[in-house]
């Protein structure tokens, strides 16, 4: 026990010596607390109201539907980032949100009416919409979010040399949990479905050419604010 709380002293007087911008706000009690320093104050009323950006990493995964049901799924990292602006009415946050994200989603080549070497890419997706939360024990945000998605899918044909593309639309929706670690900076965990319309691909054979595609998006980052 006394060398639990030597060292939770000694992280409490680790986390003392920060500089303001980074220092650490939790009060969770031992042994939480070596994570995250017992640190008393209360963060500032400021701290989720304005604007903020978020650089993230993430994993999506990314299923087709087309009207032969032949394209093969399609999963990978993602590098993106986003940004919003936060309005709070007592614990309540809501406010408008957008991100952009480059993809590495790869499917394995599938065969259609003999040909094969098909596959569907997305090299990039984003969405436009709004978010709302509510915050637990001042330093942590729940919040669900949604709306306008857009992708560019591309499908080829490795055997024939052909592809072209289409900018995907639809909707996503989801929601996340946000966690305040010093007045201006946050850890945000997020998942988010994306549901996108149909579109003709001329490079899939006549009867195949309809796809619908669908994501399940899920990411962590930092996050930064104004």
């Amino acid at each position: 026990m006394a060398g639990t709380a030597l060292l939770s002293q000694a992280g409490v007087a680790m986390a003392q010596s920060l500089p303001d911008e980074v220092k650490p706000i939790g009060n969770l009690s031992s042994p939480y607390n070596l994570i995250v320093p017992n640190y008393v104050e209360r963060p500032l009323p400021s701290s989720w109201e304005g604007f903020y950006w978020k650089p993230s990493l993430g994993f999506n995964t990314l299923s087709f539907s087309t009207s032969g049901g032949r394209l093969r799924d399609a999963d990978g990292i993602t590098l993106g980032a986003s940004a919003g602006y936060d309005f709070r009415y007592n614990d309540f946050l809501f406010g408008p949100t957008a991100d952009l994200s480059y993809d590495f989603l790869y499917g394995d080549s599938s065969r259609i009416d003999g040909i094969s070497g098909y596959k569907g890419h997305v090299d990039f997706d984003g969405s436009v919409g709004g978010r709302v939360g509510y915050l637990l024990w001042d330093r942590t945000l729940i919040y669900a979010t949604g709306g306008y998605a857009f992708a560019n899918l591309e499908v080829r044909n490795g055997s024939l040399g052909a592809s072209d593309s289409n900018m995907m639309s639809g909707w996503t929706a989801g929601g996340g949990i946000e966690y305040l670690w010093s007045d201006n900076n946050r850890l945000r965990f997020e998942y988010r479905r994306v549901e996108f319309s149909g579109a003709s691909f001329d490079s899939l054979p006549a009867g195949h050419d309809e796809v619908e595609a669908s994501m399940n998006k899920f990411s962590f980052g930092f996050v930064h604010r104004f």
